[in-house]
């Protein structure tokens, strides 16, 4: 069932994130397709995140975290974050949680809730604070690919 439910998910198309966090100096991100907004009252939104995962003892100790939406041409950072690093390159701000500088949207969460998903926890996140970018044009996941709007 793992390798057909794989193979379906290949077929849903989705935005590209990195979901940010620091704890006692240790800032980690992370890119994930696994985002969604839950509630407007409150403002909540989801991610989930492999426990294995090196974000995921930050972001449990932290409390807050930030979720940052790429635009196209940034496949570079969505690599890095995926576990292909780029030796040297450092892009998350200083600030609490740690953002990406020329994301197309930041949300800026306190973690509300913490669920059981398998593998993976999810995290609610309340949103306390959005920025938008320059309104460029979403970065997309489709078939193991980055795609582009037409």
């Amino acid at each position: 069932m793992q390798d057909q439910l794989r193979q379906v998910m290949r077929y849903w198309p989705s935005g590209v994130t990195v979901i940010a966090a620091r704890f006692e100096g240790e800032a980690r991100g992370m890119t994930a397709s696994s985002f969604t907004s839950v509630s407007l009252e409150p403002p909540l939104i989801l991610v989930c995140i492999n426990q294995t995962a090196q974000l995921w003892p930050i972001l449990e100790r932290a409390g807050q975290f930030s979720v940052n939406l790429l635009p196209e041409g940034h496949e570079h950072i969505s690599d890095h974050f995926a576990g292909r690093p780029i030796e040297g390159y450092e892009p998350l701000t200083t600030e609490d949680p740690p953002a990406l500088e020329g994301a197309l949207a930041t949300l800026f969460c306190r973690t509300w809730a913490i669920y059981p998903g398998g593998t993976h926890k999810i995290v609610v996140g309340q949103v306390e604070r959005v920025t938008l970018g320059s309104g460029a044009r979403p970065l997309l996941y489709w078939n193991r690919g980055y795609r582009q709007l037409p």
